[in-house]
């Protein structure tokens, strides 16, 4: 339970009310020092309405430490010089928002669902009343609890999470007035997508997919994000019999006889550049000495021509020293694979889905031996390989796999080209090879105090982590620990993983501000070229000067437009009006702040980052 700081200013208040719960303990005859649960199991209550019954007193406490002896305070003047509002004015206002905001306040199945813009009015209001918080919510009508916990939420500075982004609106040209009536509803609704629908739907007698299918038409809705497809060639490009890729498929067996289920491993080679089989082996499971099996097969497909490389996976077996040794001695290097990116081994990858989905589980008669069962697997497995080597490729000019891999005689300096290519690869692959970028002093020093704050330093007892994370700026660190933080003190933060998360969101502040300079310079060099990328921008900022607003109204509209910017140029130059305008006005930088944190329908993300700036400058901080 938070208590308000208002209370401790009352200390007669306070002392009144110490005495009269030890004067209740000693009639209930309990502790006051025991734990609640003992207390509640003691007296046969529920903790529930326990915690329910406590805020019921300490509002009625605010409102006895409010109190004061002597005459009424009168009410305090508002921003403006006028009078603070009456619960009529409230009311009117209230209602009157939710006219020119259509879906500002919807309630359904129990449930109500408020707008952003309607809960920083609300705030703003609450800042000037000075009655009860009772009258308050009446007033504004907005349940009690539902306003603490925006009130709360507001004390503690909270980044709620944002609305879904809402598309910017294109209405065509030789669009109907069904459709321009539709859009000038959707342009002045405040409330969900979802409840928008349905609201549409009644009022023009539509049906909800024809709503969806207009709103889809004007933009309204984003298009479904899809994966960007994959291209053919765009790996590098190596001479037939160059480079070996090997691994091995788990292959099942149904014994029709005894009904068993077995296992084979099927252990592959197949040429890179070509997509030729080379090898296949049948082990009871993926060994080093089948892939060495393999390996000598591949050798006589290939008419003794010796590979410069052979590309495996990250498992084990491939570190065995005698394989090393047995592939090495032959002339051919051994190179892992990148980890967790199965698209290094595409070309066997492929093979083996293929045969999950042509061939699938094999089913024996178990009558005879072992080795019938091994012999029967790899016939099969030949057969699919021998029928794909054979196969006439377009891209090999009608020729086969194996007539490519068999009549290919790469030049010389072709074969030097493969070699340096297959080294750097090697290196570059290479799990002990290390890198030193450079270290930011201030980073690290303020990586220390942040470790520190959130409890995190037995985490990284050596400092590697931290030594890591000095690669990036204070900026970054700085927005990092703030979402940590806050993460950490509504509860959401998993202690044993909090080091990892706190490592992955600084480097994508990282990220950020590496996109922040990036958007500033493309401003800088659009004015260099005298283009008009911000022209619209100009435009608009002249129009906000025109109406002649105060100097705090001109700042909290620049921060709106800033929150809101949408390409990465619009955001470099309402960021930059927003700090000029604070240099010179830098008093005003408390009231933006706050405006900005009640600013729900932007971003978390992009809130944070306006604040950071505006803290850096009046702190004066890089």
């Amino acid at each position: 339970m938070i208590l308000p700081r208002q209370l401790f200013d009352h200390e007669t208040l306070m002392i009144a009310v110490i005495t009269i719960a030890r004067e209740i303990a000693s009639t209930l005859d309990v502790s006051p020092e025991a734990p609640l649960a003992e207390t509640c199991r003691a007296l046969g209550a529920n903790r529930t309405s326990v915690y329910e019954q406590a805020r019921r007193v300490l509002a009625s406490l605010q409102e006895l430490a409010g109190a004061r002896p002597g005459r009424p305070r009168a009410p305090e003047a508002t921003r403006s010089g006028e009078a603070a509002p009456t619960a009529q004015q409230l009311t009117i206002e209230i209602l009157e928002y939710q006219l020119e905001h259509p879906g500002a306040m919807l309630r359904h199945r129990g449930r109500s669902h408020y707008s952003p813009g309607l809960q920083r009015l609300v705030l703003a209001r609450h800042d000037e009343w000075t009655g009860s918080l009772e009258d308050f919510a009446a007033a504004v009508r907005v349940p009690m609890d539902t306003l603490r916990d925006w009130l709360q939420r507001d004390r503690q500075a909270e980044l709620a999470e944002p609305e879904p982004e809402v598309p910017r609106l294109v209405v065509p040209r030789d669009a109907s007035e069904l459709t321009r009536q539709v859009a000038e509803l959707w342009q002045a609704w405040a409330g969900p997508t979802r409840a928008f629908i349905g609201h549409a739907a009644r009022r023009f007698d539509l049906s909800t997919a024809q709503v969806v299918r207009l709103l889809r038409i004007l933009g309204c809705i984003a298009p479904r994000r899809r994966k960007p497809p994959r291209h053919r060639g765009a790996t590098q490009p190596l001479s037939p019999g160059t480079l070996l890729v090997t691994d091995g498929k788990q292959l099942d067996v149904v014994l029709t006889a005894s009904g068993r289920r077995v296992h084979r491993n099927w252990q592959g080679i197949v040429d890179q550049p070509t997509g030729c089989d080379t090898a296949v082996v049948i082990t009871a499971e993926e060994c080093a000495d089948g892939a060495a099996q393999a390996y000598d097969r591949a050798l006589e497909t290939l008419a003794g021509v010796v590979p410069e490389g052979l590309l495996h996976d990250n498992k084990p077996c491939y570190d065995d020293a005698q394989l090393q040794q047995h592939v090495q001695d032959r002339g051919t290097t051994m190179i892992p694979a990148t980890p967790a990116r199965p698209e290094n081994k595409a070309i066997l990858e492929g093979a083996f889905g293929l045969w999950a989905q042509r061939i699938g589980t094999l089913r024996l008669d178990d009558t005879n031996t072992e080795t019938l069962i091994s012999s029967a697997v790899a016939e099969c497995v030949r057969t699919y390989t021998t029928a794909t080597n054979t196969v006439p490729r377009v891209q090999w000019g009608g020729r086969s796999r194996l007539d490519v891999l068999r009549e290919a005689c790469p030049t010389e300096e072709q074969r030097r080209r493969d070699q340096l290519f297959l080294q750097r690869l090697k290196a570059d692959h290479d799990p002990r090879r290390r890198r030193s970028p450079k270290r930011n002093a201030v980073s690290a020093r303020l990586l220390d105090e942040v470790f520190k704050r959130l409890g995190l330093l037995d985490k990284d007892p050596k400092g590697a982590l931290r030594r890591y994370l000095a690669t990036c700026e204070p900026a970054a660190i700085r927005r990092a620990a703030a979402i940590v933080a806050a993460r950490k003190a509504r509860g959401l933060l998993d202690e044993r993983h909090a080091h990892r998360y706190l490592a992955a969101v600084i480097r994508n502040q990282q990220d950020e501000l590496d996109l922040q300079r990036a958007a500033e310079q493309l401003l800088e060099l659009c004015r260099v070229e005298n283009q008009l990328w911000t022209a619209g921008e100009e435009t608009d900022y002249q129009l906000l000067l025109d109406e002649r607003r105060s100097p705090d109204e001109l700042l909290l509209a620049v921060a709106e437009h800033a929150a809101h910017a949408g390409i990465p140029v619009q955001t470099a130059y309402w960021t930059g009006k927003l700090l000029e305008l604070l240099a010179t006005d830098p008093h005003l930088a408390h009231p933006v702040k706050t405006h900005l944190i009640r600013l729900y329908e932007a971003t978390p993300q992009r809130r944070l980052e306006l604040v950071d700036r505006i803290t850096a400058q009046e702190h004066a901080l890089a």
